[in-house]
C-alpha cells in the first residue's frame, strides 16, 4: 500500500510539474501574440496616416498593393 502511495504521489508531482511548465508556455505566448496585435494594429495606422490622402490608394498599380498590405493586417488583427 505504501508502495502504491509513493508511485502516486511521484506521479503527482511529475503532472503538476507539467501543468505548471505548460501554463508558463501557453503565458509567453498570450503574450507574444499579444505584442504581434499591437505592432500590427500600429503598422495599419502607420499606413492610413502615410495614405491619408488616399493618394496611393486611388493609384491602380500602387493602390493594389497598398489594399492587399491592408488586407492582409486585417486578417492577422482576426487570428
Amino acid at each position: 500500500m505504501e508502495i502504491i502511495i509513493i508511485i502516486l504521489s511521484i506521479f503527482l508531482a511529475i503532472a503538476g510539474y507539467s501543468i505548471w511548465n505548460l501554463l508558463n508556455k501557453l503565458e509567453r505566448y498570450e503574450d507574444f501574440i499579444g505584442q504581434e496585435q499591437q505592432r500590427n494594429n500600429a503598422l495599419l495606422e502607420a499606413l492610413r496616416e502615410i495614405d491619408s490622402r488616399e493618394m496611393f490608394e486611388k493609384d491602380d498599380e500602387v493602390g493594389s498593393i497598398f489594399y492587399q498590405i491592408k488586407e492582409t493586417i486585417e486578417r492577422f488583427k482576426q487570428i
